[in-house]
This record gives structure tokens, sequence and C-alpha cells, in this order.
């Protein structure tokens, strides 16, 4: 296998965790809701995840129990926010921290070991064999992927043409910047955000369910590692559409993937790990100059 293959095939190996919360983020987004908890929602979905295939045997049985826990945690926290009056950043925060701890805790409460755990009864997601692709070159790359890579692709897909061809879309798109025009068209604006956090906290699950059973097949101490902002920078980077998410994913991704094909060439490791943050953040810095420049270019022409 050629480098450019092994480099697309270790991109799309680690672009569904990054995507499924990413797509999180652009819906929470898409009502004005900035939601750093995207990395705590992912680091108990991969505990969750790995604690449920443990115990049951069975991969699909540990992501539906992921998916319903994360959904769970969504809902809190739009009630928290929108009944309680939080404020969605210090919820975030709490998220964040809460999940670092609780998952140490229960590691060592369920499992008795501390810092990473990992098992053969852990049993991870299937994976897609196509044969017919091992001598094709670059496409050889999708020969024996997970099914959740596929099922990333298709949420994209799913996400875009619900957004900007449903009737639930539209009333998304329209409750981030005029919520009182949605609530004037007979639209509950509470129970809609409710579910879009829901939603956005169940795609952060399927993201750590990934993480911990179709990238690995373990859990460690905040094995998430910052991917929940790097998600939030990949929504942010797609301007909050799935079509842009996906590249600004596909980019985190594919600079993660050199960052690990490079140690395998004695580069310095502690310098080459900062390649997935240094593109995260230069991307950012990036965005915000060409806003900017739009925004100088509109008031000009004004």
């Amino acid at each position: 296998m050629d480098m450019m293959t092994m480099v697309l095939e270790t991109t799309l190996r680690l672009l569904p965790a990054i995507l499924f919360a990413s797509l999180g983020g652009l819906l929470t987004q898409r009502i004005k809701l900035v939601n750093l908890g995207l990395e705590g929602f992912m680091l108990i979905g991969a505990f969750v995840a790995v604690a449920v295939s443990y115990y049951t045997g069975s991969a699909m049985i540990a992501v539906l129990v992921t998916v319903i826990f994360c959904g769970l945690m969504g809902f809190a926290f739009a009630v928290f926010h929108l009944k309680f009056k939080a404020d969605n950043i210090v919820i975030s925060v709490a998220i964040n921290m809460f999940a670092l701890g609780i998952t140490k805790y229960f590691m060592n409460l369920l499992f008795g070991v501390r810092g990473a755990f990992s098992s053969q009864r852990i049993v991870g997601l299937p994976k897609v064999r196509l044969a017919f692709l091992d001598e094709i070159p670059i496409l050889s790359a999708f020969s024996n992927l997970s099914v959740f890579v596929y099922l990333a692709l298709l949420l994209v897909v799913v996400t875009h043409v619900v957004l900007y061809r449903t009737k639930i879309g539209l009333r998304i798109r329209a409750t981030g910047p005029n919520p009182m025009a949605v609530e004037t068209a007979g639209v509950g604006v509470y129970r809609l955000k409710c579910w879009v956090l829901t939603v956005s906290g169940m795609l952060c699950g399927l993201g750590g369910a990934y993480l911990s059973l179709g990238q690995l097949t373990m859990f460690t101490d905040n094995m998430t590692n910052g991917r929940g902002f790097v998600a939030m920078a990949a929504s942010n980077f797609g301007n909050a559409a799935p079509i842009g998410t996906f590249w600004g994913t596909a980019l985190f991704s594919f600079s993660d993937a050199v960052t690990m094909r490079a140690q395998l060439y004695g580069f310095p490791p502690q310098l080459i790990q900062m390649l997935p943050y240094v593109v995260t953040v230069l991307t950012l810095v990036v965005m915000a100059m060409v806003k900017e420049r739009k925004m100088k270019r509109g008031i000009n022409h004004g």
C-alpha cells in the first residue's frame, strides 16, 4: 500500500468521531447556541459504549444505549439552559469537567483500573469488507472500513436534506436569527431547541462510541483529547453547513493522519502531535480574517 493510500485510509478511519460531533455542533449553531460541551458528551459516550459492550457482548446494543444516554444529557442541557436560564458556557464547562471526573471514577469502580481499560470482552464495531477494491490504487483505502464511516458520510447528506429541504429544517434555520418570527408562526421554539440539543447530544454520543469501539476497542482517561473542540472548529469552518462541515472535518482528520504517519519516520512526536491543533487554530484565524474582509467590503459598498 503506497503512502497516499495509507494516509487516505487513516483519514477515513479518523473521520467519523469528529464528524458525528461536528454535525451535533452544527445543529446547535443553527439555533444560535454555543455548546462547548461537545467534548464532554463524546467522552461520556466513549465510556458508556465500552462499558455496555463489555457487559453485553454487543456493539450495537452499546451504541444504542450510548445514543439514548447522551440524548438524555442533551435534553438535560436544554432544560437547564432554557427553563432554568443557566448560562450555556457554564453548563458546557460543567459537562466537560463532569465527564473527566465521572469516567475516571466509574472506570475504577466497574473495572478496578486507572488510566486505561481494555479487554477481549469488548466487542468492536463491525467493518465492511470490499475485497474487490484491494488491488485498485487509492480506492483500496475503502476496502476495510468500519460501517460507521459510511454512516457518518450518509448523515452528512441526511443533515443537508433535513436542513434545506424540509419544514423542520427551515424552522431550525429560522430559529437562530429570528426566534420571535418562528414563535409567531405557531412553532414552539422551546420545544424545537430541546429537540435540537437532544439530537446534538445523540450525535456526540455516536462520535464517542465510534472512538472507543470503532477506531479503538478500549477506553483511556480523556481519550477524546480535544476532539470535541476540533469538532466545533470544523462546524465553524463549514459555516454551520453540512457539506462545509464535512470538508472541515476532513481537513482536520487529514492533518491528524499525517501526524500519525510522520511519527513512523522518526520525526519528534512532541512537535508532530501539535500539527492537528495548529491547523485548527490557523484555520479559525484565516476564517476570521476572511469574514472581517467581507464585512468591510459590505460596509464600503453600502
